[in-house]
């Protein structure tokens, strides 16, 4: 039975074009991945030999390995997936999965006449270089279709300024073209719209611009980091404490203690064992009063056992999983989440107290849109590649952002009101 696909005009010119690279630079929710499966059905099924790229294996396998296998069955196609392997075989085609993590992975494919790479903006900048080799062989007339979301700051962005027209197609699209052919709904792009917390990102990921401001995804500007705080009348002998506990290598433990619109108090330990922490928090509690204590949020990666010495030792504290699921579903995890809160409550309060450390520690934390159009922080390593060592204190920061400060003297005082009133 003969399948028939309605595709829009991007879309078409992708599947059709006869350059050697082609590229379709586009917006979220644009109907890359399905062009992309469509085209690696298509040829395995003609008997080519492909190799099909993504950031991670979990990407490859839940996105375009799946959907490749979907239109193969809509094809009625005889097919054999291994999944641990990665790899697709139909007649004498054969589709091979690889990583971004991993591009050393291809060396000794030869013979490759396809390449099918999805949101290449990830890869390597070596990456082209690594897989050419692959690309070789007698007959051979290598066809590369690569497709991504442009992300600022990449080598990927300089590579489409700089394509030869001759030799590389730029296929450009976006979601609202989906959105007329009713393939998408508003509300898929009433969701892109409400995560994109800036114009420059809104241009990038709805619209596919090669944005050129490096401002693209700061959550923590300069402005915003030293605007003056405001006065509060409410609640301001509240105060939070946030604690990022280190791991292995150079980081650090760190203990912030901040109320609404001021941060108290910065510790950093080097190496310190989880009784001197306990002690340390022991002591700032007393510094500031058990009365107008309102939380205690400790990073869970590495805060198990001071969480443990602290229960021990009378201390009502919570443990933050960073990769944990968000109360939002908006943002992809818990740490995204303190992040956004902590620049709502800047944004409102404004912040007294914030370091030179800190505030580099803030302004290189950025943000992005996952695969599923959540708001997710760029990783960890990222950071420490900018400035040189991990976001330990604004880990900490974010940390006492975890729930709004109500000082436990308050909450006792309507308590025992309450109970007046109860009897």
């Amino acid at each position: 039975m003969e399948k028939h696909y309605k595709l829009v005009p991007h879309q078409k010119k992708f599947l059709l074009s006869d350059k050697p690279t082609v590229v379709l630079n586009c917006g979220r929710s644009s109907g890359k991945s399905f062009i992309a499966s469509l085209i690696g059905a298509l040829r395995v099924k003609e008997g080519k030999k492909i190799l099909v790229w993504a950031q991670d294996y979990k990407a490859l396998a839940e996105n375009l390995l799946s959907e490749i296998t979907k239109r193969l069955d809509e094809m009625c196609v005889s097919y054999h997936y291994n999944q641990n392997a990665h790899k697709i075989t139909c007649g004498k085609g054969v589709i091979y999965g690889l990583s971004y993590e991993n591009i050393e992975a291809c060396r000794g494919f030869t013979e490759i006449g396809i390449a099918i790479c999805d949101e290449i903006a990830l890869a390597p900048a070596n990456f082209f270089g690594t897989m050419a080799f692959c690309m070789r062989g007698k007959g051979i007339s290598p066809k590369i279709y690569c497709m991504t979301t442009p992300r600022v700051g990449t080598w990927w962005n300089d590579f489409v300024r700089k394509a030869d027209p001759d030799k590389i197609e730029i296929i450009r699209g976006n979601m609202m073209s989906l959105l007329d052919k009713d393939i998408i709904t508003q509300g898929t792009l009433d969701l892109v719209k409400a995560t994109c917390l800036d114009d420059n990102m809104l241009r990038q990921e709805l619209y596919g611009e090669l944005v050129e401001d490096n401002s693209t995804g700061v959550l923590f500007t300069s402005r915003l980091l030293t605007s003056a705080p405001k006065f509060l009348q409410r609640n301001n002998e509240g105060y939070a404490i946030g604690i990022d506990c280190s791991g292995l290598g150079k980081d650090s433990n760190v203990i912030i203690v901040r109320n609404q619109n001021e941060i108290l108090d910065i510790v950093e330990k080097k190496v310190a064992s989880n009784a001197e922490l306990c002690s340390t928090v022991r002591g700032l509690i007393m510094t500031h009063g058990k009365a107008n204590l309102s939380h205690i949020a400790i990073d869970e990666a590495y805060g198990l056992d001071l969480h443990e010495r602290l229960t021990e030792a009378g201390i009502n504290a919570v443990l933050v999983p960073f990769g944990g699921r968000a109360n939002n579903s908006a943002y992809a995890n818990q740490r995204a989440e303190m992040y956004i809160n902590m620049k709502k409550g800047i944004e409102e309060y404004g912040l007294k107290g914030i370091t030179d450390e800190l505030s580099r520690e803030l302004h290189a934390t950025k943000y992005i849109l996952n695969n599923n159009n959540k708001i997710q922080l760029i990783p960890k390593d990222e950071i420490k590649l900018n400035i040189g060592r991990s976001p330990d204190f604004a880990d900490a920061l974010a940390l006492t952002y975890t729930q709004d400060i109500i000082p436990l003297g308050l909450i006792e005082a309507d308590r025992e009101l309450q109970n007046r009133y109860m009897l």
